[in-house]
């Protein structure tokens, strides 16, 4: 028994060491990818060299030479004078573990800025696979693949939850288009402007918000998104916890989507409208 016992703790100090090693070393892998990033931004090709394998590869057939020239002229296309504000942000960071010297790291990045005079906002999936080798990690494989329509418009729903309980004003009017129309729960229509001020103005604190259960419904520059808004914060009368199903309408110009039209309802538990 007692031998049992030592086998059973022995496993689960294991057990403990192998996750919290992960966790350091999960860490360790989105500072290296930040600093990647970094170097590609200043054009460091040393630094490059540094962290990409010798056996690199993509699914676009790019060895380590390949990977290293198309990352150098990221800097050449980021100087174009037409390009203004520019902001490359990752986000959604997963890494998975398979033994102690591989990892597969998934994210998200979104470009933002102005080209031409133009306002964009473009999505990507990005995946590395990291290999450590002689006690330094490098990446032996790469992908980077844009989202899909729908992908899109869900992110833009989650910045929008975003947007309103940070009461970004910026974000709201790059996103809400010149006819936007809202309509509340209480049967109230307010326009862009009407619906921007009172959401700036709003006593509510919004401490949580989420985006449930969505399904889009793309048809060429026309895109409508149903789904459920969970918001949970605090007014004059206390908490709050809500629930509210919405329908989205979406329309794409100059190659942006832009909110035309909301509608949200107020879900009212059971015992709560029967009383």
């Amino acid at each position: 028994m007692k031998k049992i016992l030592i086998i059973v703790l022995l496993t689960i100090v294991s057990a403990g060491f192998a996750i919290a090693q992960n966790g350091a070393d999960e860490q360790e892998l989105i500072r290296l990818q930040k600093e990647w990033r970094a170097a590609i931004e200043r054009g460091d090709r040393d630094a490059l060299n540094r962290f990409i394998a010798d056996d690199f590869s993509n699914r676009a057939g790019w060895n380590k030479t390949q990977q290293i020239e198309q990352s150098l002229k990221t800097k050449e296309r980021r100087s174009n004078p037409d390009l203004k504000n520019f902001t490359s942000t990752p986000f959604d960071y997963t890494v998975k573990f398979k033994g102690a010297d591989t990892a597969v790291m998934r994210f998200s990045v979104v470009d933002k800025g102005q080209f031409k005079g133009q306002d964009f906002t473009d999505y990507r999936h990005r995946l590395l696979i990291w290999m450590k080798r002689g006690g330094r990690w490098q990446i032996v494989e790469g992908d980077n693949s844009p989202f899909t329509e729908e992908q899109t418009l869900m992110q833009i729903e989650h910045e929008w939850g975003d947007a309103i309980k940070n009461k970004d004003k910026a974000w709201l009017k790059r996103a809400y288009a010149d006819e936007y129309t809202f309509i509340s729960s209480r049967g109230k229509m307010s326009n862009k402007t009407e619906d921007i001020a009172e959401t700036l103005s709003s006593a509510e604190t919004i401490m949580s918000s989420d985006n449930i259960d969505m399904k889009v419904r793309v048809h060429g520059d026309t895109a409508v998104v149903i789904g459920r808004f969970h918001l949970v914060g605090k007014d004059k009368n206390g908490s709050f916890d809500r629930n509210y199903i919405f329908t989205d309408t979406f329309v794409k110009r100059d190659g942006r989507w832009q909110v035309i039209s909301s509608q949200s309802t107020l879900v009212v538990p059971e015992t709560t409208a029967k009383n």
